[in-house]
């Protein structure tokens, strides 16, 4: 995908010596990730990975990292979960079936894993997962996808929205601790928010 944004010469990071120490570390660190695999091997990291681009429809590889490592971190975390349906396994459980249902599916639809896939045959996999609508395998026999790809969606979504790049690309002025923002009314900005092109 081209990506485009209406504040295409926005960086919200030259804007980072205004936030606090503790702030500007946290996101200097998610500029430049490295998956550690705490929790998912390599294989499951780069088919995540895959599938994640193909969820936020994103290519940048700084972005997706991040997303994978923010969710490697998260299996790996042994900080529980707030809540659960039930019937729904724990997200290490679901994490790993789900992925290996995705592969399944993959291999049942177009004899091929999904990081080996074509777009279009990536996104028709996602649809039937998200659908509930894939071949009965081992992995979906002990896991609704429907339940899998929910869990997938929300956290990839949380994870993507948290980059630096993303809040460019949507004008988004980052952190206001400490600074704060002065100029509330409608329609104004900051001097150092983002505008789109033309204002």
């Amino acid at each position: 995908m081209a990506k485009t944004s209406r504040y295409p010469s926005y960086d919200v990071w030259e804007e980072h010596e205004a936030w606090d120490p503790h702030t500007r570390n946290i996101v200097a660190k998610r500029r430049t990730p490295q998956v550690a695999c705490r929790f998912f091997t390599k294989t499951e990291a780069i088919l995540l990975q895959s599938i994640v681009s193909v969820l936020v429809d994103d290519h940048r590889l700084e972005v997706l990292t991040y997303v994978v490592q923010h969710l490697d971190e998260t299996a790996a975390s042994p900080i529980g979960e707030s809540q659960r349906k039930v019937g729904v396994p724990p997200k290490q459980q679901l994490y790993l079936l789900g992925l290996a249902g995705v592969n399944e599916a993959s291999r049942e639809m177009y004899g091929e894993e999904f990081p080996g896939l074509k777009r279009e045959e990536q996104q028709a996999v996602l649809e039937a997962v998200a659908a509930g609508q894939v071949p009965a395998t081992t992995a979906w026999a002990q896991l609704n996808p429907v339940d899998f790809f929910t869990k997938l969606l929300r956290d990839t979504v949380e994870a993507y929205y948290s980059h630096p790049l993303v809040w460019s690309d949507i004008g988004y002025g980052g952190p206001a601790y400490p600074r704060g923002y002065v100029r509330v009314e409608k329609g104004l900005v900051d001097p150092w928010e983002a505008k789109a092109d033309g204002e």
